[in-house]
C-alpha cells in the first residue's frame, strides 16, 4: 500500500512535472512567436525603406540617363554646328586667302605701272627741262645777225652760246667751237665792207670789190649754219622723243 501511494505520488509530481514542461514550453512558444512578429515587422518596414530607397535612385537615375541622353544629343549638335562652322571658316579661310593673293597681285601691278608712271614722268620732266635748255639758245641766236666788228664781243658772245649748248646737248660744242674758230671771217667781212668804192665808184670797181669778197667770211656763215642746223635737228629730236613720252 505504501509502495502504492509512493507510486502515485511519484506519478503526480512527474505528471506535474510534465505539465509544468509543457506549459513553459508553450509560454516560451508565445514570447518567441511575439519576438518573431516584432522582427517581421522590423523587416518588413527596413524592406519598404530600401524598396523606396531603391525607388528613389532608380527614378534618379533615370533622370540622369535622360539627361545623359539629352547631353549625348547636345553633344552630337554641338559637333555638327562645329563641323559646319569649321567648313565655313575653311571656305571663309580659302575665299581671303583668294583674295588677299588677288590683292597682293594688284598692288604689285599697281607698283608696277605706278613705277613705270614714275618712272615715265621723271623721264618727260627731263625731257622737258633739256628740251627748255634750247629756248635761251634760240633766243641768243636771235642776235647773231647783229654781231658787230667788235671781236671781244663776238667771241664771248658764242662762248655764252658754247656754254647753253654745253648743258642742251654737250655733242653741239664742236660746232660751236667750228664758229669761234672761224669767227675772223666775220671780221674780213667787216672789213670788206669798209673797202666799198662808193656810190660814184664805176662799175668795173664795184663788180671787183663784190668778187673780193674774203673766203673766210663764207666759212664763218657755213660754219653758223651748220650749227644751227645741228641744233634743229638735235631739239626736233628730242620734241619728238617728248611726244612720244606724253602720247
Amino acid at each position: 500500500m505504501q509502495a502504492y501511494r509512493t507510486l502515485v505520488i511519484a506519478v503526480v509530481v512527474v505528471a506535474v512535472a510534465i505539465s509544468s514542461f509543457v506549459a513553459g514550453m508553450s509560454y516560451g512558444s508565445y514570447s518567441t512567436a511575439l519576438e518573431s512578429e516584432k522582427l517581421l515587422a522590423s523587416e518588413r518596414e527596413r524592406v519598404r525603406q530600401l524598396e523606396a530607397e531603391l525607388a528613389s535612385k532608380q527614378s534618379e537615375l533615370n533622370s540622369a540617363l535622360n539627361n545623359v541622353e539629352r547631353l549625348d544629343a547636345l553633344l552630337n549638335e554641338s559637333k555638327r554646328l562645329l563641323s559646319e562652322s569649321e567648313e565655313r571658316v575653311t571656305a571663309l579661310q580659302t575665299t581671303l586667302s583668294n583674295e588677299l593673293e588677288n590683292l597682293r597681285r594688284s598692288n604689285s601691278d599697281l607698283s608696277r605701272r605706278l613705277s613705270e608712271v614714275e618712272a615715265r614722268m621723271q623721264r618727260v620732266e627731263s625731257q622737258v627741262k633739256t628740251v627748255s635748255q634750247a629756248i635761251p639758245i634760240l633766243n641768243q641766236l636771235r642776235g647773231v645777225e647783229a654781231l658787230g666788228p667788235d671781236r671781244n664781243a663776238t667771241i664771248n658772245y658764242w662762248l655764252d652760246i658754247k656754254g647753253l649748248v654745253a648743258s642742251f646737248e654737250p655733242a653741239l660744242t664742236p660746232s660751236v667751237d667750228r664758229v669761234i674758230n672761224n669767227v675772223n671771217g666775220l671780221f674780213d667781212y667787216y672789213e670788206w665792207i669798209g673797202r666799198y668804192p662808193g656810190e660814184n665808184a664805176s662799175a668795173e670797181a664795184i663788180v671787183q670789190w663784190l668778187f673780193s669778197l674774203p673766203p673766210s667770211y663764207e666759212q664763218y656763215v657755213n660754219a653758223v649754219n651748220q650749227f644751227v642746223d645741228e641744233l634743229l635737228t638735235s631739239l626736233a629730236s628730242k620734241l619728238s622723243a617728248l611726244r612720244d613720252s606724253i602720247s
